[in-house]
């Protein structure tokens, strides 16, 4: 089964929760990892066969004030093209298994109409899960793991974060071989 996943985090380097997430599947699969990173300059041509080859999609993100970094909607922007993602003859990706895989530095709590995100984390989901239902993918699951702040500065635990990092990585590779044995 080819895995594609699709890293948004626009710095690695400056990163504990994606980082470890990604050093992971690095070290424990044979998926293909395309880490887009803050000087994405992708071939669409490229990005888009990588998407068709697959037979499942991670949608690898930190939640950035509630949707995904720049740069993975700009590489969406890009790859999700009229008569590729939608269109009359824009269902390539229609059917196409797709898991989330989200970090999120701010608590589950804070997801509420009386948290510091002002709403649910579902309202939030329904606008980074759009582009995806347009273009007919089947969303298979949505893991998120809060509280992945490894900065002290904001209350954030490193030591913490590294463990919740694996497991969150544990639970996405057990997700995707779940769905791999029923394809």
């Amino acid at each position: 089964m080819n895995v594609l996943v699709i890293d948004g985090h626009p710095d690695l380097q400056k990163s504990t929760a994606n980082a470890v997430t990604y050093s992971h599947y690095q070290q424990t699969t044979d998926w293909s990892i395309q880490h887009l990173g803050a000087g994405y300059q992708g071939d669409i041509d490229q990005e888009q066969s990588a998407l068709l080859n697959a037979d499942i999609v991670v949608v690898q993100f930190p939640l950035y004030w509630s949707t995904f970094p720049a740069v993975l909607k700009k590489w969406i922007d890009d790859v999700f093209t009229y008569g590729f993602a939608f269109g009359p003859n824009g269902s390539k990706l229609k059917d196409k298994k797709l898991v989330f895989s989200i970090t999120a530095g701010a608590t589950a709590e804070s997801y509420s109409e009386t948290g510091f995100n002002f709403m649910p984390f579902s309202v939030y989901q329904q606008a980074f899960e759009h582009v995806f239902r347009a273009a007919e993918m089947d969303i298979t699951n949505t893991i998120v793991t809060f509280e992945m702040n490894a900065n002290p500065d904001e209350g954030g635990d490193k030591d913490n974060t590294i463990k919740l990092a694996q497991h969150h990585a544990k639970e996405v590779i057990n997700t995707v071989n779940t769905l791999i044995g029923k394809l």
